[in-house]
């Protein structure tokens, strides 16, 4: 789910990559993983409906891929599912 323009890149890209098709906890949205053109690499997410832990629209630079589709994140335990949604 990379999407990433970083402030060291000698020579970053015009704009930022498209962001991907994702189910949260079985709620539609779109997510990236970049430093979104900050110094340290995030996570975005932007649902469609409001997530009860994580509301409409997320990031946090506090996350980690524990197993394939699980994140863990924050600093108290918080964790969420996300699958990436893929075309045929």
């Amino acid at each position: 789910m990379e999407d990433d323009i970083h402030p060291f890149d000698e020579n970053p890209p015009k704009q930022l990559s498209q962001r991907h098709p994702v189910l949260v906890d079985e709620i539609k949205g779109v997510a990236c993983v970049g430093s979104l053109r900050g110094y340290s690499t995030r996570i975005n997410i932007s649902l469609e409906k409001e997530h009860p832990e994580l509301g409409k629209d997320f990031q946090t630079k506090y996350f980690m891929f524990t197993e394939p589709g699980s994140v863990n994140w924050g600093h108290y335990g918080q964790s969420f599912k996300i699958e990436k949604i893929v075309e045929n």
